[in-house]
């Protein structure tokens, strides 16, 4: 196997290859990150920000990371052994949202199948919220929950040194021995401001600007994923907790350095924001934009999740159109003040249609996000936030069945019932993988067509066809709308709750 192999990664150093896949003591320990093919993998081509973070971490530590990311159609199964056996490698990482978790275990049983010894570490948002369900699986050794580089870099030390006792003391990282799952408490936060910066040079980045952006429409096809801080403090109960509820930040001069690396070493164009809340602290955000119009960087910006609707002011909105932004994206959910409360999001309606108003102002395009079927949620109800959505001054829209998903907070509440008393079948569905919101009143089926109507009356606008037929000028848009529309014909069930 060579390097100039184009599978998503740059191997580093390699060991000489050996035998048995076990932990080598007294040397650096070399761990893959492989990122399974999900389906919806296809419509979320992006750079693996979890995978580059921890590898920053690991390799400042003195651990040799690799990532294989099987979005490319070349990084198949046979692929990836091949390179676990040519390169030692004892350890596999797997990162899984919920989305992505049927073809995160069945990787994981191949690979144990395939490389007997080989030790497997399962972490990001759904192990994280459900640490149980992957180890009783039986082909995962560990669950990394929580924020990673501290516990996983932990643990890559305690099985270099062969120390049980380590292993078995490491914060954050969960374990099973027989049938007996054996918890740990919450891993470590690490101080953002010590971490290195994410490692996008061990990605052939040039392999990512050939997909298929994800989200929204980038002006520049050398685009990546960028996140500049960590933390909410809001508490929105269907939202992950993965990052904790306190907000922390990158200072601006250190955000605005790694973007000029990127910028003048890696040449990418543009910046896919993708913050827990990039606007909560409004001055360091504005400080970012100066920062980039200070240092003349020339790079388009957009924010497809993470800008709270009601924390803007204009002079924020100046400028992050100044410093390159054209699209944002504002999570409304629901225009009802009652399930504003009883999801805990609390959003002012009213400013979040004034920050709208300022995008629009200053020529940034902006995408709504709405949420419709919460528990007890009344037809009536459901049409006022879709008629918000479809007469309100947005570019596009973005409506999501509600999801009670492992781990979030909105799911305790339904079995609390703070939502009102739940029957049986209610309960016995939220044990689904993708669960869906039990209402006799708006079954599923009267949901999602509902969510049909309002894009076909959003979507024939006379402005929204104006807009699509500017996007139609270019072929690559063209290619990422008809993939889109043949998603919504063809695979609805992969896209009808998210």
């Amino acid at each position: 196997m060579t390097d100039n192999v184009s599978y998503g990664a740059i191997p580093r150093a390699r060991p000489a290859a050996c035998d048995t896949l076990k932990v080598a003591k007294g040397s650096a320990v070399h761990i893959a990150f492989v990122r399974p093919m999900a389906p919806s993998n296809r419509y979320i081509q992006n750079v693996p920000l979890n995978y580059i973070h921890l590898a920053a971490y690991l390799r400042e530590h003195g651990h040799t990371p690799h990532i294989l990311d099987m979005v490319f159609d070349h990084v198949t199964p046979d692929f990836v052994d091949a390179y676990l056996r040519e390169n030692g490698i004892p350890i596999v990482g797997i990162g899984a949202m919920t989305c992505e978790l049927p073809q995160a275990i069945e990787q994981a049983r191949r690979l144990k199948a395939a490389h007997p010894g080989i030790l497997v570490v399962f972490g990001g948002a759904h192990p994280s919220a459900d640490p149980e369900e992957c180890l009783r699986t039986g082909a995962v050794d560990y669950v990394v929950a929580g924020e990673g580089e501290i516990a996983l870099a932990g643990l890559l030390n305690a099985l270099e040194r062969g120390d049980a006792a380590a292993i078995a003391g490491t914060a954050g990282v969960w374990r099973r021995d027989g049938e007996t799952i054996l918890p740990m408490p919450p891993a470590p936060v690490p101080d953002i401001e010590e971490l290195p910066r994410p490692a996008y040079d061990l990605l052939r980045l040039e392999d990512y600007f050939r997909l298929d952006s994800p989200w929204h429409f980038p002006k520049s096809p050398r685009a990546v994923q960028f996140i500049s801080s960590r933390g909410c403090p809001y508490h929105c109960s269907y939202c992950h907790e993965i990052h904790g509820k306190k907000y922390r930040g990158l200072p601006a001069e250190k955000v605005v350095d790694q973007m000029e690396w990127l910028v003048r070493d890696l040449g990418v164009r543009e910046f896919m924001m993708v913050d827990d809340i990039f606007n909560f602290d409004l001055d360091r955000a504005k400080q970012i934009c100066r920062g980039i119009l200070d240092r003349k960087l020339a790079i388009h910006m957009q924010f497809p999740n993470g800008v709270r609707g009601d924390r803007f002011d204009e002079e924020l909105v100046e400028l992050m159109r100044a410093a390159g932004t054209h699209y944002m994206a504002i999570a409304v959910e629901t225009v009802s003040e009652k399930f504003q409360k009883l999801i805990r999001k609390n959003l002012k309606v009213e400013r979040a249609e004034q920050a709208i108003g300022w995008a629009k102002k200053h020529g940034i395009e902006v995408c709504g996000f709405f949420m419709i079927g919460f528990p007890g949620e009344t037809l009536e109800e459901v049409r006022r936030t879709v008629d918000f959505a479809v007469h309100a001054p947005l570019d596009t829209i973005f409506i999501s069945l509600v999801s009670p998903f492992k781990g979030t907070r909105l799911r305790s509440d339904m079995i609390a019932g703070r939502f009102g008393e739940m029957d049986a079948d209610g309960l016995q569905a939220l044990d689904q993988l993708f669960p869906m919101v039990h209402n006799k009143q708006l079954p599923s089926s009267l949901l999602l067509k509902i969510q049909r109507e309002a894009y076909w009356r959003f979507y024939t606008k006379p402005q929204s066809l104006v807009n699509l037929g500017k996007k139609l000028t270019n072929r690559r848009n063209v290619v990422k709308i008809v993939r889109a529309v043949t998603r919504r014909v063809f695979h609805s069930d992969m896209v009808s709750v998210n």
